[in-house]
C-alpha cells in the first residue's frame, strides 16, 4: 500500500523515473485554483490537501515541485482572463497603451504573449535546476493558422523570443509538422498538438528526426531542446463518427471500448517512439484524459502510468484524480496489454483502425480526421475571445 498522505498526482509522478506530470493551464492561476479547491474540501481534510497541492506547484520553491512543465495555448489563456482579471487586466491595459497603432487582433496576440511570458518566468528556476530538461512552458501558434506554414513559423519565432524555456506548440497538420521540422533544425523545442492517431505520431517523429539531423550537421546547439508529441485521448474517442463506424460493423461502442481505444493508441505510440531501430528523439505527451469507463476510475491515467512519457493534466482532472485515488494505489502499469477481447473488437472498427495503423491516414488528410476538425474548430474561437476582451478593455480605458 502506498503512502496516501501524498496526493494521487504526486504518486503518479513517482511511478517511474521517466514519468512526468505537467500542469495543463497557465501557472498564473495555480494559486487561486488551489485555494478554491482547498476551500471546497471537507474541514477534516483541508490541511492535508493544502500541503499536497503545495508540493505540486509552489511559487515560493518552484525548483522543487512535482509539475515538471506546463502546456498552455490561446484557449487556456482566455480562461485566465476570466479567472483572475484582477491580475490580468493591468497586463491587458498596459499592452493596449503600448501599442496604439496595432489592430485589435495584433494587441490580442501581444496579450497572449505577455501572459505566457509571465507564466514562463515562474518555471525558469526548475528549467535551470534541471539543466534545461524540465520547466518548459508550451506556447501555441494561433489555431486559425493550422495550414499556413509561413505564418506559423513567424509566430513560432516570435513566441520563442519570450524565453529560453518556451516550447513551441504547432498542430499535427502536414503544414504544422513541416514547421516543427524547421524549428527542430534551429534547435527550438517543440510540442506537436492536435495529434490523435498513430499516423500523426509517426509523421511528427520522422520530421523531428530529420530536423535534428540537419541541425546537428550545421552545428546547432541542442542543450536547451526537447520534443514532445501530444495525443489528445478523449477527443479521438468521443467523436460521433467513432460510434457510427462501430455500428457499421455491428459493434456497440461502450464506454469501455471508447476509453481503451485511446489507451491502445497511446501504448502503440510509446512502443514506436521507444524502439531504438527508429532512432526517434520525441517523448509522448498525453492530454484530454477523462473519468471512465466507470465513474470511479480514470483508465486514461491508471492504465498508462509509469511509462517514459508526460501526462499534462487540467485542473478539473487533477481534482477528480486526487479524489478518486485518494486511498487507491497508482502503480506502473503501462506495459500491461490491452485486453484481447477489447482489441479484437476495436480492430474491426474502421475509425479505430485508421488511427491505429501507421499508414492508416495520409498526411494530406490529417486535417480531415473528425477529431482534428472538431478540436481545431473549438480552438479557433480562443483568439477571438482574447480580441473581444481587448475591445472591452479599450472601452473601459476611455
Amino acid at each position: 500500500m502506498q503512502d496516501y498522505k501524498k496526493c494521487a498526482i504526486g504518486r503518479l509522478s513517482a511511478t517511474s523515473d521517466n514519468m512526468e506530470v505537467w500542469w495543463d493551464s497557465s501557472p498564473l492561476i495555480y494559486k487561486s485554483w488551489a485555494k478554491k479547491t482547498v476551500d471546497a474540501e471537507q474541514d477534516s481534510y483541508k490541511d492535508t490537501l493544502k500541503k499536497q497541492l503545495d508540493t505540486l506547484f509552489n511559487t515560493d520553491s518552484p525548483e522543487s515541485i512535482v509539475f515538471d512543465g506546463v502546456t498552455t495555448n490561446p484557449r487556456l489563456t482566455s480562461d485566465v482572463l476570466k479567472l483572475i482579471p484582477e491580475h490580468t487586466d493591468p497586463v491587458v491595459d498596459r499592452v493596449i497603451k503600448e501599442n496604439p497603432t496595432k489592430t485589435d487582433y495584433q494587441i490580442a496576440w501581444e496579450v497572449y504573449k505577455a501572459i505566457t511570458e509571465e507564466g514562463a518566468k515562474l518555471y525558469m528556476p526548475l528549467f535551470e535546476k534541471s539543466a534545461y530538461k524540465k520547466g518548459y512552458v508550451s506556447a501555441q501558434v494561433d489555431p486559425n493558422q493550422i495550414i499556413n506554414a509561413r505564418e506559423m513559423l513567424r509566430q513560432a519565432l516570435d513566441l520563442k523570443s519570450l524565453g529560453d524555456n518556451i516550447m513551441i506548440k504547432c498542430p499535427g497538420s502536414k503544414e504544422g509538422i513541416f514547421v516543427i521540422q524547421i524549428l527542430t533544425s534551429l534547435g527550438i523545442p517543440t510540442n506537436s498538438t492536435l495529434v490523435f492517431d498513430i499516423p500523426q505520431v509517426v509523421a511528427v517523429a520522422k520530421a523531428v528526426k530529420a530536423g535534428l539531423e540537419l541541425g546537428k550537421s550545421k552545428g546547432m546547439d541542442y542543450g536547451k531542446w526537447r520534443s514532445v508529441i501530444t495525443i489528445m485521448l478523449a477527443r479521438f474517442e468521443d467523436r460521433e463518427q467513432f460510434e457510427e463506424s462501430a455500428k457499421s460493423v455491428g459493434i456497440e461502442l461502450t464506454a469501455d471500448l471508447k476509453r481503451w481505444a485511446g489507451i491502445a493508441i497511446a501504448k502503440k505510440a510509446l512502443e514506436i517512439l521507444a524502439d531504438p531501430k527508429n532512432g526517434y528523439s520525441s517523448k509522448l505527451l498525453l492530454c484530454s484524459t477523462r473519468v471512465g469507463p466507470t465513474p470511479d476510475v480514470v483508465y486514461h491515467i491508471e492504465k498508462i502510468a509509469g511509462a517514459d512519457m508526460v501526462f499534462t493534466i487540467n485542473p478539473g482532472m487533477i481534482e477528480d484524480f486526487n479524489k478518486l485515488y485518494r486511498e487507491k494505489d497508482v502503480t506502473n502499469t503501462w506495459q500491461e496489454p490491452v485486453p484481447k477481447d477489447i482489441m479484437d473488437k476495436l480492430l474491426k472498427i474502421p475509425y479505430f483502425v485508421e488511427g491505429y495503423e501507421e499508414d492508416g491516414i495520409k498526411d494530406d488528410d490529417f486535417v480531415a480526421q473528425p477529431a482534428f476538425q472538431y478540436t481545431a474548430n473549438e480552438f479557433r474561437g480562443s483568439m477571438k475571445f482574447i480580441e473581444d476582451y481587448v475591445i472591452e478593455r479599450k472601452k473601459a480605458l476611455r
